[in-house]
């Protein structure tokens, strides 16, 4: 098993969504964060549009799903493929010693 943790601008958290169920994959979790890498931020207008000041932090959304190993190379060239070309983000890639259903005690790809 591995779990895979994408980092994208927030409006493609829909387009991971549909990748995932495309690929059966049943459950994820999302965040709202926040960080600083080599995408510069817009300047951003307050005060009614008289002043501008461009922030530090941009916002991300962090999707965390974990899958079954054979579909990592699937999902990591799908959302390659579709948003590459588009926008800057990062996906993680780190192995899971073991899953555990809480509700059905099972373990492994079964938890899944």
């Amino acid at each position: 098993m591995k779990k895979i943790e994408i980092i994208v601008p927030d409006r493609e958290l829909q387009t991971i969504s549909e990748i995932f169920k495309d690929n059966d994959i049943g459950g994820m979790v999302y965040h709202r964060v926040e960080g600083k890498g080599k995408t510069k931020a817009e300047p951003v207008s307050i005060g009614r549009g008289t002043m501008q000041y461009t922030p530090e932090f941009i916002p991300r959304t962090k999707i965390e799903s974990v899958v079954k190993d054979e579909v990592v190379e699937v999902v990591v060239n799908t959302i390659l493929q579709k948003l590459s070309s588009r926008i800057g983000g990062k996906i993680f890639i780190t192995d899971i010693q073991e899953a555990i259903d809480i509700r059905t005690k099972s373990k492994g790809n079964s938890a899944l």
